[in-house]
Parts: structure tokens; C-alpha cells; sequence
């Protein structure tokens, strides 16, 4: 039942992520709640706000999947939102785009759905300027390889 419930999940972030509808009456209600202002990535971008909402709807969808032990969702989510920042802002983004790619490119290797997941919130975290959590509280060591 938790694969499916996560399907589930994972179809509706891919349908609202590659949504183009435009929701700025709720993005000044969001930014209020999380403390980010209109200009607050600290990588310079004209459209920081919409960067945010997209990391935020994503970790909000991710987290909550990654809790119930369903790790490759979770980078799956995280890589559907890295995939629409890219697409859509990436060309007036350049340092954001540069940052998701890597993250992206290097979640292709090796590495355990945990680490993935941890790759691309680790690389939203840097986005939005803030640190990450690299530790899971069940399992002490994440981010083993790289």
C-alpha cells in the first residue's frame, strides 16, 4: 500500500510541477510563513520566488515520502522539480541550473536511493541558502560516498 500511496504522490507532483499555472497570490503567504523574501536566493535570479515555491512544494511532498522508508520517491520528486527549474529557468538562472545539473548528474552514479534523495536536497538547500541536514535519525550515516 505505501508503494502505491507513493505513486500516487509522485504522479501528482509530476502534474503540478509541469504545470504552468501561476499561483503568486499564495507565494507571498509562503514566503511569509518560511522567511524568504522576493530576492532571498543568495544565488542572484529574477525569478527566486518561483525557484522557492517549486523546492518548497517538492520537499513538502518529499519529506513525508522519504519518512515512510520511500526513498527513491523522494529523489524521484526532487529530481521532477530539479528537472522543471532547469527547463524553465534555467537559461536566466545560470548558477542555479549549473548547481541542479551537478546534482543531478552525480545522482546517476553508484550511490544508495538514500544518498540520491540526500544529493538533491542537498542541492535545494544550497539554492535557498541554508545548511542541510546530512544525518537520518535511524540511520546515522548518509552521504557516504561522496
Amino acid at each position: 500500500m505505501n508503494l502505491y500511496k507513493a505513486l500516487l504522490l509522485s504522479i501528482s507532483l509530476f502534474l503540478c510541477v509541469f504545470c504552468k499555472a501561476s499561483r503568486t497570490d499564495t507565494l507571498a503567504t509562503i514566503h511569509s510563513t518560511n522567511g524568504y523574501g522576493a530576492d532571498s536566493l543568495p544565488i542572484s535570479c529574477a525569478n527566486s520566488i518561483e525557484i522557492e515555491k517549486i523546492i518548497d512544494d517538492a520537499i513538502s511532498l518529499g519529506a513525508p515520502i522519504y519518512n515512510e522508508g520511500l526513498h527513491m520517491a523522494r529523489y524521484r520528486i526532487y529530481e521532477w522539480a530539479a528537472y522543471k527549474i532547469i527547463y524553465v529557468y534555467g537559461v536566466t538562472c545560470k548558477n542555479v541550473e549549473v548547481i541542479l545539473k551537478t546534482a543531478i548528474e552525480k545522482s546517476h552514479g553508484d550511490y544508495s536511493d538514500t544518498e540520491k534523495a540526500w544529493m538533491m536536497r542537498a542541492a535545494f538547500d544550497k539554492i535557498m541558502g541554508v545548511p542541510t541536514q546530512t544525518k537520518d535519525p535511524e540511520n546515522e550515516s548518509l552521504l557516504k560516498k561522496g
